[in-house]
């Protein structure tokens, strides 16, 4: 297997992120590989995107304009936790989790995907899926998943 040079970080900004994003530096370091850090945000299919959102004293702005403003933010505050951690990037894209992961390693050449698994099981596992394994099943490099252990 060649080494990785190019690696994406899929992260859900949720617990257990950070230790993905550290593995990943880990990994990354004896091979001098970049890595880049992705988040999705999917609209949720019950309301429109450009739904207003407003609250007293604040201009009414998009739903998704606002989300994606606050998944901006939190992804720069965790990436900024990894100064010195070697070349660290970050990316945001809208879309279903799955295909825009593999839109984004397709298509910007990565040659390894490290992502969290929750290891939902039975019906939450049916109600939401499973983007690990939607991605495992159709990813064109590599793929090592990590279980992410809830916090208590």
């Amino acid at each position: 297997m060649p080494m990785p040079t190019r690696i994406l970080v899929p992260v859900d900004l949720m617990e257990g992120s950070r230790a993905i994003i550290d593995y990943a530096v880990q990994l990354a370091k004896p091979f001098n590989a970049s890595i880049e850090v992705l988040h999705t945000w999917e609209p949720p299919q019950y309301v429109a995107p450009d739904l207003l959102v407003a609250a007293p004293g604040w201009n009414p702005q998009s739903l998704e304009k606002t989300a994606l403003g606050a998944a901006r933010k939190e992804l720069e505050t965790l990436i900024g936790s990894f100064k010195g951690a070697g070349p660290l990037t970050q990316r945001l894209e809208v879309g279903e989790p799955a295909s825009a992961i593999l839109r984004v390693a397709e298509t910007d050449g990565f040659d390894l995907i490290v992502m969290g698994t929750h290891g939902r099981r039975g019906l939450p596992r049916l109600l939401l899926g499973s983007v690990a394994q939607k991605v495992i099943a159709r990813a064109s490099c590599p793929v090592l998943t990590l279980h992410v252990t809830e916090e208590k």
